[in-house]
């Protein structure tokens, strides 16, 4: 912008009030046909922001103007991206949740029934850990039944549920897991994890302090339990 401005001989102050900015150039730029190269800078600089702008004020509060001042780019740019605020959010769950480890996990299963859940159980409870606060804003506005809610989840073909389920059905089909519910099993095993990562801190307890010894101590109680022989 800073050469841009010299070139045509305005100030850089200027330059950004006339066009929103680096971003709103490029845009300009690619919408004519131009090629602008690769964009995904911008994208993760909205991300970045959306997590501070929502966890400051909300979904529902946060405009899209105060993102795009967060992420230095125009509003443009977002809806650019993102289409709208939902997609947005959508995309910013997306990210964050844990769908996106456990869909990776049921992607990657290898044959090894432990390894896999301690490294998808690491992951929950990092990302649960260090992203509390948008975890805890994600409760609310589903317990109070915001109306973005469903409407953002319809964005979104993967569910972290299914997604943990397909994980332990591949392993009940190699015979590494007794056939049981998968999804009974996938509940179970979430259900720790939240345990933990959510509803203990919540309750006043510390947050998890280590993901990778945490991971190995609920994987063992979990499969204590899924391997153990069923009574007839």
């Amino acid at each position: 912008m800073d050469e841009l401005a010299r070139e045509t001989g305005i100030s850089r102050a200027t330059l950004y009030r006339r066009t929103g900015g680096r971003e709103a150039v490029l845009d300009a730029l690619a919408a004519s046909g131009v090629a602008v190269g690769d964009r995904t800078e911008a994208r993760a600089r909205i991300l970045a922001a959306a997590r501070v702008m929502f966890g400051r004020s909300g979904f529902d509060a946060t405009t899209i103007e105060e993102i795009a001042g967060e992420a230095h780019v125009s509003p443009i740019t977002i809806y650019r991206h993102f289409g709208d605020k939902e997609g947005l959010v959508a995309a910013f769950l997306d990210e964050l949740s844990p769908r996106r480890a456990a869909r990776e996990a049921a992607a990657r299963a290898t044959e090894d029934l432990r390894a896999d859940l301690e490294g998808l159980a690491e992951r929950l409870l990092t990302g649960l850990r260090d992203d509390l606060p948008i975890v805890r804003l994600t409760f609310i506005e589903a317990l109070r039944q915001s109306p973005l809610i469903p409407r953002v989840q319809a964005y979104s073909r993967t569910r972290t549920l299914p997604s943990i389920a397909a994980l332990l059905s591949a392993h009940m089909a190699a015979g590494r897991l007794p056939r049981s519910d998968p999804k009974l099993l996938a509940q179970a095993f979430s259900g720790m994890l939240m345990a933990f990562s959510v509803i203990g801190p919540l309750l006043g307890e510390r947050p998890v302090a280590d993901p990778v010894a945490t991971a190995r101590v609920l994987t063992d109680l979990f499969l204590s339990g899924a391997l153990a022989p069923k009574e007839r």
